[in-house]
């Protein structure tokens, strides 16, 4: 899956940001990285039980069979430590695993699982090599090939296992005294294999990462504006409602900021439809540089209406920020001739502040700040009016319509 080649400048997005910073090392920003963790252990439970369950019959069937059709020398140690040990903790592990109270600490679990199973099976292997029977070495192979791959745990808690596992066998085998030639050219064997299982590991999960990323932007690019990569009204709409909701929990104002470019229509028909694009997406960019913190929304209201919603703003800067907008617009000196208020593009701004428990709906707030931008056009355009929308009474629908008939 790949993403469509869409210019992110407006589009304040932390997949669309990491995408494009890259992941190497496998870690995405801290807040990022905590959704993906989330994300990435719901995809990978499933996979891991059936994985776990799987190994712990296997288990049962191989020690069956040595006890039903003999085996190696070393046979009776080697069943006692299967049936006392490697079947019950293979059997707590798989228990674990399918506890849901325990499916967040998933990675935990299973790190920790696999690694005591990793373990008993590797001194099983060093027992029965130095019995003569160096084949079941293929059984330290199938652990590191389960924590790398089948279990799903991420690239450095695999390599630590595997790394853990090979060193195990080294220092077992020389505790042992296994041949050196045979024990070192067992280690190099597992060596290799936990590298060719490290390097699908982190390619797997270069993959899954990127996939997240490129599958949540396309998730976000859905509720974007084609045009400017702004919010769209739907998306604003469902937001407001959120935070309106939450304002009133916390107690906490809202700022509510709607921005008009003056004389759009006729911009439109003196530099035509690709030029007033172009100049859309610049006060776009205006807005959306302004939304900088966590709650902080932006979206574009419809046609060359933008809005701004600030959450819970310092008095001094829910006062500068409408202002910045008007003189940031201003700043780019995008030639109007068209303008009745000067030679350059500029912006009409109504500003409405909305207070929980004040008795103001969220339709009213919204037509407090339609009232406030009517104002501003009213009094010559290309300024900031802001008013109370708590104190504020509007009839609905009124300067809606005479907003239009201003526009």
């Amino acid at each position: 899956m790949s993403v469509p080649q869409i210019s992110f400048e407006n589009m304040r997005s932390p997949y669309a940001d990491q995408l494009s910073a890259g992941f190497p090392r496998l870690r995405f920003a801290p807040a990022l990285e905590k959704e993906f963790r989330e994300f990435y252990i719901k995809q990978t439970v499933p996979r891991g039980r059936i994985s776990s369950l799987v190994a712990l019959v296997l288990v049962i069937a191989v020690t069956i069979c040595e006890l039903v059709f003999g085996g190696i020398q070393a046979d009776n140690a080697v069943n006692v430590v299967r049936l006392g040990l490697l079947c019950p903790l293979l059997t707590m592990l798989v228990a674990g695993i399918y506890l849901p109270a325990l499916e967040r600490f998933y990675s935990q679990v299973a790190s920790f699982g696999v690694a005591a199973v990793g373990l008993l099976v590797t001194y099983m292997c060093v027992v029965s090599a130095s019995a003569g029977a160096s084949y079941v070495l293929a059984g330290t192979l199938l652990v590191n090939l389960y924590a790398c791959l089948f279990l799903g745990l991420m690239f450095y808690r695999a390599a630590i296992i595997s790394v853990f596992l090979v060193g195990s066998y080294l220092v077992m085998g020389i505790a042992m005294q296994l041949m050196s030639q045979e024990l070192f050219y067992s280690a190099a064997m597992l060596g290799t294999a936990a590298v060719i299982g490290m390097i699908a590991t982190y390619n797997l999960e270069h993959a899954i990462r990127k996939s997240f990323l490129e599958r949540n932007l396309l998730f976000e690019l859905a509720e974007r504006d084609g045009l400017t990569g702004l919010y769209n009204r739907r998306i604003f709409d469902n937001f407001m409602r959120r935070l309106w909701r939450q304002s009133r929990r916390e107690e906490t104002a809202i700022e509510i900021v709607l921005i008009d470019i003056d004389y759009f229509k006729v911009y439109n028909d003196l530099y035509g439809h690709q030029v007033g694009d172009d100049t859309l997406k610049k006060v776009a960019q205006c807005i959306s540089k302004r939304a900088k913190r966590p709650f902080d929304f932006c979206a574009r209201y419809g046609g060359e209406e933008f809005v701004l919603v600030l959450y819970g703003p310092p008095a001094d800067y829910a006062k500068a920020v409408p202002e910045q907008i008007r003189q940031d617009v201003l700043d780019m000196a995008i030639a109007h001739e068209g303008s009745g208020v000067g030679v350059t593009v500029t912006v009409s701004v109504g500003v409405a502040i909305a207070r929980p428990g004040s008795g103001r709906s969220l339709t009213g707030a919204i037509q407090a700040v339609d009232e406030a931008l009517y104002l501003a056009k009213k009094q010559g355009r290309n300024r900031v009016v802001s008013m109370d929308a708590s104190i504020s009474e509007v009839e609905t629908g009124k300067f809606r319509t005479a907003f239009e008939e201003l526009a």
